[in-house]
């Protein structure tokens, strides 16, 4: 996903937020930000909220191209591998990205419901390119059985705290390379068990 096709309202909607946070970021700002009339930006999005998620959910999915083609330049060994090192580029590239630190310095009761009631769009997002990542390893054996969807589903359980935890991993071991040892976790769950 280049440069070219990253959509002006995400864009501004990640630009307000970064700037002046959730709370005074307005659909007015936003509109005025992306050069559109508030009529054709509510015919977009009902509210400020819903153009956070919005631009939350583009930037986890560019987040994960752009960990999938770091990956793929790796030269894996086998799809297990490449999954592995997309969950490190990936864990990387969201401690350091603009609007997830926004959001979790100053809004985190944003993300509260997607921690404990349900998944969202963000999540889904990385489950979707989990499963299939694993769908692939599992076809060249290099990810034990079981339905790639539930597998996604519990590593992305077990890496959010990677994700929205990062200055609490800081505060208890701040010189571990946190990311390296989410992938790890990822390496172990995924690996076929030897038969006896």
């Amino acid at each position: 996903m280049g440069e070219a096709s990253r959509d002006p309202l995400m864009e501004a909607t990640r630009a307000e937020v970064v700037a002046y946070g959730l709370r005074r970021a307005t659909m007015t700002s936003i509109a005025k930000r992306a050069g559109l009339s508030r009529a054709t930006l509510y015919r977009r999005a009902e509210s400020t909220q819903q153009l956070v998620l919005d631009a939350l959910a583009a930037e986890f999915a560019r987040i994960l191209d752009e960990a999938a083609e770091a990956a793929s330049g790796g030269s894996p060994e086998h799809a297990r591998a490449r999954l592995v090192a997309i969950t490190e580029h990936g864990i990387r590239r969201l401690w350091g990205d603009g609007l997830v630190r926004a959001l979790l310095d100053h809004d985190p009761e944003l993300l509260l419901p997607y921690l404990v009631d349900r998944l969202g769009r963000s999540q889904e997002v990385v489950v979707a390119l989990m499963a299939a990542e694993i769908g692939r390893a599992q076809s060249d054996g290099s990810a034990r059985a079981g339905d790639p969807r539930t597998l996604a589903v519990v590593i992305v359980q077990a890496l959010t705290p990677f994700v929205v935890g990062r200055r609490l991993l800081e505060g208890t071991a701040g010189q571990a390379d946190w990311p390296t040892e989410a992938a790890r976790l990822v390496d172990a769950y995924l690996t076929p068990t030897a038969s006896p």
